[in-house]
């Protein structure tokens, strides 16, 4: 039996939560419950030549945990646009599917969304598209307290992300680090493309 889910807005998500995704009725978005540092929200873990790394949105100052997600803004201080995408590059330039999909995950980051939420969420549609997910993703109209559905927010953190199981698929860096559990949905796209779709 299809039901609805809710998650927090999550900068190109962790492979669990679009397995948590799939057959949803409803993605629901809560873009009004507050800001919280330590989460995924502004950030995402690839791969690297190195091991996992983060790649961090970097947000305009101010009391941001205060501050309703739906207000949340990134700040383009620095061009974190080109590192992430230089990042992405080193990463996965030789991955078998890496061109093609590149440019257009290129042309969203350095688009410069204002509001944190719109990015990700635009990063999110992509990825349906990309995995022929069919994801009904709509926003909440207020905080919700108690979810009549399957509430999953504040559930995958940094901190234990790689505790949430995941099918195996080849990756790029296997021979040095072995299978990376639970990278970000990225990992995923660059190394099976649309076939990736079979590992949800």
């Amino acid at each position: 039996m299809n039901t609805n889910l809710l998650l927090e807005s999550i900068y190109f998500p962790p492979i669990s939560l679009l397995n948590e995704m799939v057959g949803k009725d409803i993605v629901f978005t809560d873009i009004h419950e507050h800001y919280r540092k330590g989460t995924l929200r502004n950030k995402c873990v690839i791969s690297s030549g190195n091991g996992p790394q983060q790649l961090i949105i970097p947000l305009k100052k101010g009391k941001n945990s205060q501050m309703p997600m739906a207000e949340v803004e990134i700040s383009y201080d620095e061009n974190w646009p080109k590192k992430h995408l230089s990042a992405i590059k080193t990463a996965y330039g030789k991955s078998p599917y890496f061109i093609y999909f590149f440019d257009e995950i290129s042309e969203i980051l350095l688009s410069k969304n204002e509001l944190l939420f719109e990015l990700n969420t635009k990063c999110l549609e992509l990825i349906s598209k990309y995995f022929k997910l069919n994801l009904n993703i709509q926003f909440t109209e207020s905080y919700i307290e108690e979810f009549d559905g399957i509430d999953v927010r504040n559930t995958c953190l940094p901190n234990n992300f790689t505790s949430f199981s995941t099918k195996y698929y080849p990756q790029v860096f296997e021979d040095r680090f072995g299978f990376q559990n639970n990278l970000s949905c990225l990992d995923l796209l660059f190394c099976m493309g649309n076939y990736g779709r079979e590992v949800l």
